[in-house]
């Protein structure tokens, strides 16, 4: 909350105008998720005028900051997996972006070893296990549906890639390697 009384009066007099409920609802959030208004908003201000990092996203550099937001994103199912493979799991996921540049993963686990995620700061979400469900009015099948279904479009996943027990199969690595922008 603003310190300054003018700010909040004038803060006060905003929320009161007609129509500040629908553009707060409606309309924010379409300009929020519009690139040219994140382009000008970006020129008008220069937000990026402390970077120092590079600000294309190219294969072999860490990916991270501005211009990550425009890859697509890949939902990575890990399902069953069992918790000593997740680590290795997400060091290949991360590799394949590094050498790539061309996806976001977001990660779904059912074993809450969140600490392999957490090193290279991915997304993650988790699910109840299928051995622990107890709600005897639904089953673990539609929950992990309806979650899904809602991290899916959360996200606004443009690929999903389902990992086993023993880790990325050759199809599953062709998927994630060919988001890749042309060259």
């Amino acid at each position: 909350m603003a310190s300054n009384p003018r700010v909040r009066k004038a803060g006060r007099y905003v929320r009161r105008l007609p129509g500040y409920r629908y553009a707060r609802r409606a309309l924010l959030p379409r300009i929020r998720q519009s690139s040219s208004a994140r382009s000008l908003v970006k020129r008008v201000f220069d937000v990026d005028a402390a970077q120092t990092a590079p600000l294309d996203v190219a294969p072999g550099n860490v990916l991270g900051g501005v211009g990550t937001e425009r890859l697509p994103v890949v939902v990575v199912l890990m399902l069953d997996v069992p918790a000593e493979r997740i680590g290795p799991i997400v060091d290949e996921i991360a590799r394949l972006q590094l050498l790539t540049a061309g996806f976001r993963p977001v990660l779904v686990l059912d074993r809450p070893q969140l600490s392999a995620v957490r090193r290279y700061a991915y997304p993650s979400e988790l699910l109840i296990s299928r051995d622990h469900w107890a709600d005897e009015y639904q089953s673990w099948t539609e929950y992990a549906q309806q979650r899904l279904g809602r991290i899916i479009t959360t996200y606004r996943s443009s690929a999903t890639v389902v990992v086993g027990p023993e880790g990325l199969d050759e199809a599953n690595r062709m998927i994630l390697s060919s988001c890749a922008p042309a060259a």
